[in-house]
């Protein structure tokens, strides 16, 4: 009635540890699904063995004492594991399980593999501390350094830890990517072709007479250019002779009275 449903079966032959681990959970699946006894579990899998498997089973049935009890599905289940998982593929798990980090997993992917791993090797955590530790150490460094510093002891709170700690690191990286957004356009330039708006002005601006295209100079404010100038060349541009400077003109007319210094008349 059993074999109806197509159960998995399992041969033995080349065996590696994720198919006894896959034929394991297919039939456990099964037995949920048809609502299965416990007591029928190890009876109705074994019916599923072949070649080197059943030989394997019929040597364990041989081998166990008449005293004890029938065997359990959990029993029958460390069997199978024990005998197909020798201690070459634990000791390299084992390796494995030591060296594991994070990376650029997300803690949840790194908690999937470390539980993982511990399932074949349970032997290598003591206790739930001991596990806690050993999943700390394997975090990504930002993320240890804030679980870390909380000395916490159950590996539930440190995986809650780590998994609120990923997300204020989330958090905090968004909100600094958008602030140096916006620092970025704020010194952007605002004028066209990425130049600014204003130029700097000319420490002697160039002006042009009205009405005509000499330049004036910047001198003696004349309209020449400076190069032109009677002063560059120490003439008094007064008088236009040489030796002395418009100030010391001898043809500067003097100043006439003022109404306030002439002398009063009599009337």
């Amino acid at each position: 009635m059993f074999k109806k449903f197509n159960p998995p079966l399992f041969d033995g032959e080349k065996v590696e540890l994720w198919m006894v681990e896959s034929w394991i959970d297919s039939m456990e699946t099964l037995f949920e699904s048809l609502y299965i006894l416990e007591k029928d579990k190890v009876h109705l899998a074994t019916h599923c063995l072949e070649r080197s498997t059943k030989v394997w089973w019929r040597r364990v049935k041989r081998d166990r004492s008449s005293d004890l009890p029938p065997l359990v599905w959990e029993e029958f289940r460390g069997l199978m594991f024990t005998n197909y998982f020798p201690d070459s593929v634990k000791k390299k798990l084992q390796d494995q399980f030591r060296k594991l980090r994070q990376g650029n997993r997300s803690v949840g992917e790194f908690e999937r593999e470390f539980s993982h791993i511990i399932d074949y090797v349970p032997d290598v955590v003591r206790d739930d501390k001991d596990r806690a530790d050993w999943f700390e150490r394997g975090l990504r460094p930002d993320i240890y350094k804030a679980v870390h510093i909380l000395k916490l002891t159950t590996f539930v709170e440190v995986l809650d830890r780590a998994i609120w700690a990923e997300h204020g690191n989330a958090y905090v990286r968004v909100e600094r990517e958008a602030s140096e957004k916006d620092r970025g356009k704020k010194r952007a330039p605002s004028g066209s072709g990425g130049q600014p708006k204003s130029k700097k002005t000319p420490k002697y601006p160039r002006t042009q007479s009205k009405g005509r295209g000499t330049t004036r100079c910047v001198i003696c404010g004349e309209d020449h250019q400076p190069m032109h100038c009677d002063q560059c060349e120490g003439k008094c541009f007064r008088c236009g002779q040489v030796g002395h400077f418009s100030r010391h003109c001898p043809g500067r007319a003097l100043p006439a009275p003022s109404v306030a210094s002439a002398p009063a008349t009599s009337r």
